[in-house]
């Protein structure tokens, strides 16, 4: 087998993305946490769409709530307004940014203050 400086260099790319793997991969942005609260039937069932993701059930308590938003990268939840108004101020206190935020329609609760958001790292 002939070494050339091709081969050398391709080799080495080869070996410096194998290494770099894992290092990019954990800088990717992980699954969103999800907050939900499961008295809502429309904020369960937007928690049941998101399985895979880390869930944040509200009707547990306020004070777990906040021991788990230590240091998320990204939050998207279906609340009612005023818990959205609460966790909005501390995740902005975290350095995260509001990326999205709406009303949303809620005929099985009949409710009219419930809202999705988004909030990622800046």
């Amino acid at each position: 087998m002939r070494l050339s400086r091709r081969s050398m260099l391709k080799g080495s790319a080869l070996a410096g993305s194998a290494i770099a793997a894992p290092a990019f991969a954990a800088a990717l942005p992980k699954v969103p946490l999800v907050v939900f609260d499961s008295r809502i039937p429309e904020s369960c069932a937007f928690a049941a769409a998101h399985a895979g993701a880390e869930q944040l059930d509200l009707a547990q308590g306020v004070e777990k709530a906040w021991r788990a938003l230590g240091s998320v990268r990204g939050v998207t939840g279906l609340t009612r307004w005023s818990d959205w108004t609460a966790l909005r101020g501390a995740l902005e206190e975290q350095g995260l940014r509001l990326g999205e935020e709406m009303r949303v329609p809620s005929p099985l609760s009949s409710r009219t203050h419930l809202f999705r958001w988004t909030m990622t790292a800046r």
